[in-house]
């Protein structure tokens, strides 16, 4: 084990992933901005992009790894990356949650189930894509900002700008992580 938390990086990229995510999310927890879109000028919450950094530190450990030791070893690799990536994700959740019940802002909290939501995408998109899968999550974005909101109202698809409370948002990030660590854990492993 310990030979795989020195091939990911996890004493470096764990701390700056949950820096690079806690530090905007408390500088920008209550700023809403106008975007240009293809259908209108929707106000977002700047913590909608919140979640790029930590889930481009994950990957960065992700494919920091050793391909002919762990593609001819016996140990389970995928379950060791797919136990950071849940360690890293339910840390920046709590994070989340703290920050809005010291800040009393449901944005922050939001921001804690859209981690959950982009690290699920960006593991789909490694199991067809590999590293270049880091842009998903940018490309969910840009499509949630650009046909994403009926007026200032997401539509039902986003799941990313929906309010804390919204059941549906976080049943679609929980399951969309949980498919993205089942992907992690049983994709067949490709050396670059």
């Amino acid at each position: 084990m310990r030979w795989w938390i020195g091939a990911r990086r996890a004493r470096i990229m764990v701390p700056l992933a949950l820096a690079a995510f806690l530090l905007p999310l408390l500088v920008v927890q209550n700023t809403q901005v106008v975007l240009p879109s293809l259908i209108g000028s929707p106000r977002v919450a700047l913590t909608l992009f919140v979640p790029v950094p930590l889930v481009a530190c994950l990957m960065h450990a992700l494919e920091s790894r050793v391909p002919a030791p762990e593609d001819s070893g016996v140990r389970p690799v995928g379950r060791y990356d797919a136990a950071l990536v849940a360690v890293v994700c339910a840390a920046a959740l709590c994070c989340a949650l703290l920050v809005a019940a010291a800040g009393g802002t449901q944005e922050a909290a939001a921001a804690g189930r859209d981690v959950l939501f982009l690290a699920g995408l960006m593991l789909l998109g490694r199991a067809v894509f590999g590293a270049s899968a880091v842009l998903v999550p940018v490309a969910w974005l840009v499509l949630v900002v650009g046909i994403g909101f009926r007026g200032n109202t997401p539509r039902w698809w986003t799941v990313v700008p929906e309010s804390a409370h919204d059941v549906p948002a976080a049943v679609a990030s929980l399951l969309v992580f949980t498919a993205g660590l089942t992907a992690l854990i049983f994709a067949p492993r490709k050396a670059p």
